[in-house]
């Protein structure tokens, strides 16, 4: 698993979202894709196991979630987009930060990382 301080320089490199976001794309289509029950369940469950398990979001943590959500709306100026994008984020830090490993988040952390928003 990847460090809050790795997901933190991804964010920061000037490249990991910019080759999502900048793609010309209907962010509210693919925000609405994640209403579907099967993800939203997913996550909301994923989110629910973490939070219950974990200790409350650090300083790292927080960290990664406002840089993720400054580096979205900066390039999309869509501040629902960037506070998925910080929700997103901050759960996945937080799993891996506390080796929790759920499959769905390690699904969102690979669809990241293969340069689309998952949905």
């Amino acid at each position: 698993m990847i460090t809050t301080n790795e997901i933190l320089s991804k964010i920061n490199d000037g490249v990991f979202l910019e080759l999502i976001f900048k793609k010309s794309t209907d962010w509210d289509a693919k925000l609405d894709s994640r209403d579907s029950v099967e993800f939203d369940s997913a996550w909301s469950a994923s989110y629910e196991k973490v939070t219950s398990s974990c200790p409350p979001e650090n300083g790292p943590i927080k960290e990664v979630r406002e840089a993720a959500f400054k580096k979205v709306y900066q390039i999309t100026k869509n501040s629902d987009l960037a506070g998925y994008v910080s929700d997103d984020m901050g759960l996945i830090a937080q799993a891996f930060e506390n080796k929790v490993d759920i499959d769905f988040i390690n699904s969102l952390w690979k669809v990241y990382t293969q340069g689309e928003f998952p949905g």
